[in-house]
């Protein structure tokens, strides 16, 4: 009797090794980002390999980039699923809001959990979906308001600015550029002269901002829904030795817009930490799939929610640098909610 007792627990040991192993076998690490060339991108990547290092599975993460076509976006993300078997998690920031239902079908199709950024119809709810676990955004019109807010003060509050505009048709353009309408109604000495989209890219922020000085020579300042086309005007004020003397505004606290601002060519950007998203974005939808979250009881502000941002301005920029330049945050990738603010319909 005491050797079949012995052996039932010998056995139920073993088959909860088998257990624990099989909920730890690796599954492909999905991120679907616009383009590595873009730097916030590009930091977004190394925090999702930085998870995946975490887990052993750096053969198992996939960075797929866009360029800015939406087919290709849907077309790489049904291509890792077939490939996987499924066996795949998604953190996605879709192309425009408008391609966010189809990916968001697709995946549901195929019975994959999945974590999108940014873009997404208002009118469309993540809590419809059984596989789709959360949206999270970031305030943007706060963005695009404060950012605005500081350039506007940096100049006294008077004189003719120019704008850069992100991709039309893109949830963050179109939030940050209500944020800046806003300061700028604020502000009836403020005079703006025009504006341009650049769709996020440096190079084709660097010709239109060259352009409008050459129309308005007294522009007095810049403000730009990102940081890779305020890297592109402070190029082209650099090209017409206006560097400093004309202030730029960004968003998103990639290191060169860091180092402007240190330097005091730029005042103003707003950091995601990317890095952050980057990991995040994969440990959540794996949390659900491993049954470490149960999607079913996640309450709504947990299925769409606003995280936390950092403004950084010329008056914080050395402890930003300390923290999060030459230091390097402790990242704990199972607090899942530990940059939560509220649901985005709060």
């Amino acid at each position: 009797m005491k050797r079949l007792l012995c052996l039932a627990i010998i056995l139920g040991m073993v088959a909860a090794g088998f257990s624990a192993i099989a909920q730890e076998e690796p599954v492909y690490l999905g991120t679907a980002i616009r383009s590595l060339s873009n730097p916030y991108h590009a930091v977004w990547a190394e925090g999702a390999t930085a998870f995946a290092k975490s887990l052993g599975w750096e053969e198992y993460n996939v960075i797929q980039t866009c360029e800015g076509s939406s087919e290709k976006q849907l077309n790489d993300i049904k291509a890792l699923v077939a490939r996987s078997q499924g066996n795949v998690v998604f953190s996605i920031d879709p192309n425009q809001a408008t391609d966010t239902p189809a990916i968001a079908n697709e995946l549901e199709k195929s019975g994959v959990y999945f974590v999108t950024w940014w873009n997404k119809p208002d009118d469309v709810k993540v809590s419809d979906y059984k596989y789709w676990v959360c949206h999270v955004t970031f305030d943007n019109r706060v963005s695009g308001y404060n950012t605005a807010k500081i350039l506007f003060d940096s100049i006294g509050g008077s004189g003719k600015v120019f704008a850069l505009q992100g991709l039309l048709g893109n949830s963050s353009t179109i939030e940050r550029w209500e944020g800046f309408q806003k300061a700028l109604a604020e502000y009836p000495e403020i005079e703006l002269v025009g504006w341009q989209a650049a769709d996020w890219e440096k190079t084709k922020a660097y010709n239109q901002v060259s352009n409008a000085l050459i129309a308005n020579p007294d522009i007095k300042a810049i403000w730009c829904a990102n940081d890779a086309m305020a890297i592109g005007a402070l190029e082209a004020l650099r090209a017409r030795e206006l560097i400093g003397k004309v202030p730029v505004s960004g968003v998103d606290g990639i290191p060169e817009m860091i180092t402007a601002i240190k330097n005091g060519e730029a005042v103003a950007t707003v950091s995601w930490d990317g890095f952050w998203q980057g990991g995040m974005g994969l440990s959540i939808p794996l949390a659900v799939k491993q049954g470490k979250i149960k999607i079913e009881e996640l309450p709504e502000n947990k299925r769409e929610w606003i995280a936390e941002s950092i403004l950084i301005t010329q008056e914080n920029i050395d402890w930003y640098i300390e923290n999060y330049v030459e230091g390097t945050p402790e990242y704990d990738w199972n607090d899942y909610w530990g940059k939560w603010v509220r649901g985005i319909r709060e």
